[in-house]
């Protein structure tokens, strides 16, 4: 496997790659991952029987890791290494294109593995992607033998793959559903000394400046009109990011900043409590870039209700009134309304985060998902 970042770094595609590894080696094969590695990582080490092997950035463009000589290193490594089949893990640039460029020059069988488009705001960026979009990533899908993407959207929509067609194949993510299990938790509130009785809004994701796309400022904007209604709410915001002193100050001057919580980094095992304290799970993305929600069927496998935007895969994982709820993008009237809706209705939030555990449990479980993706490889290779 080849991937811009892996497991702990990285989001939630780093945790797809992170899981199908894992369950590959429990399953008897070798995987060794490459990937980009920062100064505290070692270069070299083994999780769950997953070897990964960590290159140190020169530098990074937004939040894509570059290394000059990357090329020649990959080649080296892989004609070195006993491989059948490489997997390029792709939501950022550069790794995916060089190590695009190596299984053909390896003549090695390979396979992409597409979590979103690329879409940026702004003329300049929004030019730039687009250029990347219809020259090396285009060359990289075409050099590819086949395409798995976990997002619905781009199965069904993307206009970048549309091309290649013929060649594509959807596997959705996972969730360990014997870890994220339905229950209650007061975790939130007892580390941050909130009423048991008061109402948590959960929104888990990154929340810096290349992924301002997550919606946060949509969010804060929303949870000052939930407040009117719902007294004593509390939104909880999990992740790091170089946007939360700006988050901040937003909440300061709509003078809900007592009832705004931002957590910093959370580790699985607490997360999960996390989630059990919530009431509602909120995504509020706004671009296409939201390839899937990873949160959304983790909200659901603990019991949740979620609610989302009518955006990318978030509309192919939330069943409208079923699991969660959706709403338009950059509309915070919308999603106060539906927030509140849920945190008045007690019944209703309960009966839908009861459909999204059994939806979970039959789409969405890794060990499927694992066995969807030996299949695709042992018929390639």
């Amino acid at each position: 496997m080849v991937s811009s970042y892996f497991y702990p770094d990285g989001g939630g595609a780093e945790s797809y790659a992170y899981n199908i590894a894992k369950r590959l080696v429990d399953g008897g094969h070798s995987v060794t991952v490459l990937c980009s590695g920062q100064e505290k990582r070692k270069k070299e080490e083994s999780i769950d029987g997953i070897r990964i092997i960590r290159l140190k950035p020169d530098f990074t463009i937004s939040t894509a890791p570059i290394k000059i000589g990357l090329l020649f290193d990959m080649i080296n490594f892989v004609r070195n290494g006993d491989f059948d089949l490489i997997d390029i893990n792709f939501h950022l640039p550069y790794y995916p294109d060089i190590a695009a460029l190596v299984s053909k020059i390896c003549k090695i069988p390979s396979v992409l593995t597409y979590h979103n488009d690329i879409v940026k705001d702004g003329l300049l960026m929004s030019s730039v992607a687009q250029i990347y979009n219809y020259s090396m990533n285009h060359v990289a899908l075409r050099s590819m033998n086949l395409l798995i993407t976990p997002s619905p959207f781009c199965y069904n929509e993307s206009k970048f793959l549309k091309p290649f067609t013929n060649k594509l194949v959807w596997i959705p993510p996972g969730v360990d559903i014997e870890k994220y299990s339905v229950g209650k938790s007061f975790k939130i509130h007892e580390a941050y000394d909130i009423p048991d009785s008061s109402k948590i809004v959960l929104f888990v994701g990154v929340m810096s400046k290349a992924h301002t796309h997550k919606g946060v400022d949509q969010l804060i904007k929303s949870f000052k009109i939930v407040l009117e209604e719902v007294e004593g709410a509390y939104l909880v915001l999990v992740g790091r990011g170089d946007m939360i002193s700006e988050y901040k100050k937003m909440c300061e001057e709509f003078n809900i900043f007592d009832n705004v919580i931002f957590t910093g980094f959370v580790d699985e095992t607490e997360l999960i409590e996390y989630y059990k304290s919530s009431d509602v799970v909120v995504l509020p993305s706004t671009t296409v870039q939201e390839g899937f929600g990873m949160v959304l069927i983790e909200g659901n496998a603990c019991g949740k209700p979620v609610i989302g935007t009518k955006v990318g895969g978030i509309q192919y994982v939330i069943e409208d009134g079923a699991n969660g709820l959706l709403v338009p993008p950059k509309n915070p009237e919308a999603l106060a309304s539906a927030i509140i809706k849920l945190l008045n209705d007690e019944d209703l939030a309960e009966k839908m985060g009861a459909n999204g555990r059994r939806l979970v449990e039959e789409k969405y479980t890794w060990e499927r998902v694992a066995e969807m993706t030996e299949r695709v490889y042992e018929d390639l290779i």
